[in-house]
C-alpha cells in the first residue's frame, strides 16, 4: 500500500470541511474515495475510512471537492447579498 504524501494539518482542515458538509455532499465524497478503495467501515453513526488508505490521488480529488462547495457557497451567499440589497432599493 502507498503511504500518502498530504500532511495531518491538510487532512485535519479536509475533515474540518467534511463535518460542515450535508449529506448529498458526504455522499460525492464516499463516491470518489469508493473509486479508489472499498477500505471503509460503515457503522451506525456514517462510514469511517482511515486516510491511511487514501492515495495522495484520491486525497486530492476530495481536497478539489472540497474547494469546489467552498466556491459555490461563497457565490450563493454573494448572489443572495445581492438581491436583498435590490430588494431594498426596489420598497
Amino acid at each position: 500500500m502507498e503511504m500518502n504524501t498530504f500532511s495531518r494539518s491538510k487532512k485535519e482542515w479536509m475533515k474540518d470541511q467534511l463535518d460542515t458538509m450535508e449529506a448529498n455532499e458526504h455522499a460525492q465524497v464516499l463516491t470518489i474515495i469508493n473509486n479508489y478503495t472499498n477500505q471503509s467501515t460503515k457503522t451506525q453513526t456514517g462510514v469511517l475510512i482511515s486516510t491511511e488508505h487514501l492515495s495522495d490521488e484520491c486525497l486530492k480529488e476530495i481536497e478539489t471537492y472540497i474547494h469546489f462547495l467552498i466556491d459555490q457557497r461563497k457565490r450563493i451567499d454573494d448572489d443572495n447579498k445581492t438581491r436583498k440589497s435590490y430588494e431594498r432599493m426596489v420598497q
